[in-house]
């Protein structure tokens, strides 16, 4: 038998060492990091788990700190939501005490990547435009084909159909990584449009056209190939190399202003370059966050109908608290060149680049500033309804939200009050917009869904003193 020193002395180190391990175990529960540990994916029946794991800021071992891994998890929802694979994404997290690390299960619901979308596009150059004549007779209609998802890699393909009074037949296809780091990726695609209406120029800030029955006055060869670059998650930087051809009838290439030169066949190739941030929560209807992109475009010194440009836009989105939000966008162009073609010139009016309660009116130009800015109240927060006589998890689980928004909307567009018409002295008219202060102020009604939809409602006025009810398929910033 031992002594009882001995004894003591045993009883004294086993006292130590639960000591020790209590410290350490006490210690690991407020240890201010945890490793990432294993992550887990489920619900992706076609898509590869690679592309999901892109949009993490994390990987496996890195350190992670307790106080930040909220809004780390937060972003890392938001980055797969935006790959626009997903009707909804969930995490989980575990954390092993043992061991401090945390190990995370993503799960997402597949969206349906196949859509031959009916195109209806009407003579005007815009819907609101449109609904104050109606006229079905020059009706472009078609499908395009969308295939989301190719292949399980994030990749798409468009297959355009277009008949009717205008014509359109091309396709495009999009590889966002081509390589192991997934930070290169690539685009290409090609098309050609045969138009029996050309926008020639702009009267009394409305866009004039030419019709033709018979023949089509302008006919478009495209074709392009882009370069994507993806350093982080935010970041994409795009470089395009395209070529076009230009077929234009005699009767519209002698309105004065709508080319620089008599030529029948204009070709040129074309250089375009953008940088893009985004760092918005979700970005087909966004709440908070912020975006920011530079473009910059040049035809090539051979060309004949030059168009360069630098133009880039800012958006920021605030929460207020509750259920108020804040918005704000700026986008500015500058034209590199004073005599621009009336074909290849735009300024604001066209596509979502207009002062809300100018619907109506187009105002071209050299350069412009747009700022925009609304306040809006959840009257419904975003909310999930489940339709049970739908089987399948892609279309019977749908998100719903609805928003009342006040806006108020400024540009300016500064125009040369003189362009030169090829070698003669020919001028064109001045609009009474152009260079001049716009304002459009109102009330707006949003509501989104899934799949991206978005409807607007907006009633507006304007400087001119003109009201008007509107209706928008975007988000309003």
């Amino acid at each position: 038998m031992g002594s009882p020193a001995a004894a003591s002395e045993g009883l004294l180190k086993r006292a130590m060492v639960l000591v020790f391990i209590f410290i350490s175990l006490h210690s690991a529960a407020q240890e201010p990091y945890v490793v990432a540990g294993n992550v887990s994916i489920s619900g992706n029946r076609i898509t590869h788990q690679k592309i999901i794991r892109r949009e993490l800021k994390f990987k496996e071992g890195d350190t992670l700190s307790k106080a930040h891994l909220p809004e780390l998890l937060a972003h890392a929802k938001e980055n797969v939501f935006n790959t626009r694979l997903f009707n909804f994404v969930t995490l989980d997290t575990t954390i092993d005490r043992r061991t401090n690390r945390m190990n995370l299960h993503i799960s997402v619901i597949e969206r349906w990547y196949v859509w031959p979308i009916p195109y209806l596009q009407l003579s005007d150059q815009n819907i609101n435009a449109w609904l104050q004549t109606w006229d079905w007779s020059k009706l472009t209609y078609g499908i395009d084909f969308t295939f989301y998802n190719v292949r399980g890699r994030n990749e798409t393909l468009k297959i355009i159909t277009h008949f009717g009074f205008n014509q359109k037949f091309g396709f495009t296809y999009k590889i966002p990584y081509i390589n192991r780091k997934q930070t290169l990726g690539l685009g290409f695609g090609a098309d050609i449009d045969l138009n029996h209406q050309v926008a020639v120029n702009t009267q009394d800030n409305q866009p004039y056209y030419f019709n033709s029955t018979g023949d089509y006055p302008k006919q478009l060869t495209y074709a392009f190939g882009d370069l994507l670059l993806r350093p982080n998650i935010y970041v994409v930087h795009t470089i395009r190399l395209a070529y076009s051809h230009y077929y234009f009838q005699d009767t519209v290439l002698h309105v004065p202003g709508f080319s620089l030169t008599f030529s029948n066949n204009q070709d040129f190739a074309t250089l375009w370059y953008q940088y893009k941030n985004d760092h918005r929560d979700v970005q087909y209807y966004p709440l908070h966050g912020w975006y920011f992109d530079l473009e910059f475009n040049h035809s090539m010194p051979f060309s004949l109908a030059h168009n360069s440009y630098i133009k880039s836009m800012f958006r920021r989105y605030f929460g207020l608290g509750g259920r108020w939000y804040y918005a704000l966008s700026m986008l500015g162009k500058l034209s590199l060149e004073s005599q621009q073609p009336y074909y290849l010139q735009r300024g604001l009016g066209y596509s979502r680049e207009f002062v809300r309660g100018y619907e109506f009116y187009v105002v071209d130009g050299q350069h412009y500033l747009l700022f925009k800015n609304n306040i809006k109240f959840a009257i419904i927060p975003e909310r999930v309804t489940k339709l049970n006589f739908i089987s399948t998890t892609k279309f019977n689980t749908i998100p719903l939200a609805l928003y009342v928004n006040l806006f108020a909307d400024m540009g300016y567009v500064y125009a040369y009050r003189q362009q030169a018409y090829g070698l003669n002295d020919v001028y064109i008219p001045f609009n009474s917009l152009q260079n001049s202060f716009m304002m459009g102020y109102g009330l707006g009604l949003d509501f989104t869904t899934y799949y991206d939809v978005v409807i607007s409602l907006e009633a507006s006025m304007n400087l001119m003193g003109k009201p008007g009810i509107y209706i928008h398929f975007i988000a309003p910033i």
